[in-house]
């Protein structure tokens, strides 16, 4: 076959290029734009490029004028469903978004926290060179300090003593002009008063809601909620929810997502959320974190669960029969959707605005193996697993749940100070062949090696060279080789040859923490994450 040599990007077929350029972020159209003038002119020319703009990656230096001359020479007069992200863009001031509106309204998504989305960065940061260099090199997502976004607020940097805010007026302002359209709304740590919320009800339309950290009181937050009841999509994070404003959530039938905080023990018990968690059916990514209320085994057990489970896993049949029978001869059916997320954190960090110390508490939640094993039964899907701090499990129902979630991604436990746990079984390729980050904390694995063994297996492999699934390819090539984030923390058995090994065979592997972890002495607890 003759070699070509000729494949360029700018001699394909205009709809072709059209069609990948959907697809890039603000910065990649940018960059494009430089490239040629038929490229520039194809995004500069294409109304549906820039109707969402997402210019929360420039939030350190994107000033008024910059976002002015952004608005008047690329969205058009008679465009509609605008949609704009402006979080964490620090320099931008009330009375601009007011001007803003005056040019522009009817907007179908408004976002406008504080600090930038952790959700909507995660992709870019895996693959925009361009935002790690620029935009984190004031605030990595991978510090010594954690992750900010996931556990904690993001750190206040020594140029900004404090956080960005809007005033209510302003929002209030931005939000009356698209009452009938908004859709997706996130204001996260923006101090909201009671009429702002007022003017959030008005909008009945909305799918996506992020109230996170906002100072609303129960009596507002439960007036949004009865009026929004199509959201899909709720975070309610650093709130101290009621157990009233829980019964309105469980009114909300479309939710697939849902993240809370449950900080007030006296308040809300976990019978309180396992009742919300009956009702929503659709449920797909739930998280729970700052969990004061302990034992979670309810929650898990009762809210998440339809099919009774109180031992390992290895017959399902026999486990379906024994539930058929207490359901009085009744063939128990699945009456809600898997969970794909799952995040059960007792943790909470917290970075006062203003001032240099801060605050760290920590205790533990109560979830035993019958909550794994349900969850092994009833959500074999899941996608992502946080349990952190996780007090009155055992490595059997660890390696029974393990060994029912071949599609997990994302692992992560740690082990309650001062309790004992025995080794890991399967945590390795052959049950999670998927994984792309293991954060383990205090949690030892009985055999590192089953991580970075070659098996160069045949009998696993077609004629044709090709595995017949993900667990035999990762017998073919050894390894996980979707792994991107390690994170290792008091591990005794995980040695530099390991380390070795990982580094070489996980091509993907981008970031790595090891901390007082066997032979490896060269990090330390400060230490900040290394890039590979």
């Amino acid at each position: 076959m003759e070699k070509v040599n000729n494949l360029k990007l700018d001699i394909l077929p205009t709809e072709v290029i059209l069609a990948i350029f959907k697809y890039l972020s603000v910065i990649d159209k940018c960059q494009l734009c430089q490239v040629c003038k038929r490229f520039r002119l194809l995004i500069y020319n294409n109304i549906e490029f820039w109707k969402y703009l997402d210019l929360s990656p420039f939030g350190e230096y994107l000033s008024n004028q910059d976002l002015f001359i952004i608005a008047k020479t690329r969205w058009k007069s008679d465009m509609e469903g605008h949609k704009l992200d402006l979080s964490g863009c620090k320099l931008i001031a009330s009375y601009a978004l007011e001007k803003l509106v005056e040019m522009h309204s009817n907007f179908q998504e408004i976002h406008l926290n504080a600090e930038p989305r952790y959700d909507n960065w995660r992709y870019e940061i895996e693959n925009d060179d361009w935002i790690k260099r620029q935009y984190f090199k004031q605030c990595s997502t991978f510090s010594k300090f954690g992750r900010p976004g996931l556990y904690q607020r993001w750190k206040i940097t020594k140029k900004s003593t404090q956080s960005w805010k809007i005033s209510n007026k302003s929002i209030q302002t931005i939000l009356k002009g698209s009452v009938k359209n908004l859709k997706y709304l996130s204001l996260g740590n923006q101090s909201l008063h009671p009429e702002t919320a007022i003017v959030i009800s008005n909008c009945s339309q909305l799918v996506q809601l992020d109230l996170s950290g906002t100072n609303l009181n129960n009596a507002s937050l439960q007036d949004i909620l009865s009026h929004v009841n199509q959201l899909e999509f709720l975070k309610l994070l650093d709130l101290e929810l009621s157990a009233m404003t829980l019964m309105m959530v469980s009114l909300l039938k479309n939710l697939r997502q849902l993240h809370i905080s449950v900080q007030n023990r006296s308040i809300i018990s976990a019978k309180t959320v396992a009742d919300m968690l009956k009702n929503l059916k659709k449920l797909e990514d739930f998280r729970m974190n700052q969990t004061m209320i302990g034992e979670v085994d309810r929650v898990v057990i009762e809210g998440l669960s339809w099919i009774f489970c109180d031992g390992p896993v290895e017959d399902l049949t026999s486990i379906l029969e024994k539930n058929k029978i207490k359901n009085g001869g009744k063939i128990v059916e699945q009456n809600r959707s898997p969970l794909h997320h799952l995040d059960l954190s007792p943790k909470l960090d917290i970075y006062p605005r203003g001032q240099q110390r801060s605050t760290q508490i920590e205790h533990y939640i109560t979830i035993s193996n019958s909550s794994l094993w349900s969850l092994a039964v009833n959500h074999p899907f899941l996608i992502s697993l946080r349990l952190v701090n996780a007090y009155a499990i055992s490595a059997e129902g660890i390696d029974g749940l393990l060994s029912s979630l071949q599609c997990l991604e994302i692992f992560e436990l740690r082990r309650w100070r001062g309790t004992e746990l025995d080794p890991l079984q399967k945590l390795t390729p052959t049950f999670c062949p998927k994984l792309k980050e293991i954060v383990l904390h205090g949690i030892e694995v009985a055999n590192f090696d089953e991580w970075t063994r070659d098996e160069n297996s045949t009998n696993n492999v077609t004629q044709t060279g090709e595995c017949r699934d993900d667990k035999d390819r990762v017998l073919r090539n050894g390894g996980f080789q979707d792994l991107e984030i390690l994170d290792l923390l008091e591990v005794s058995t995980f040695f530099k040859k390991h380390f070795d090994i990982i580094v070489k065979n996980c091509v993907k592997l981008c970031k790595v923490r090891l901390v007082r972890v066997g032979d490896l002495n060269f990090l330390d607890e400060e230490s900040e994450w290394m890039d590979i």
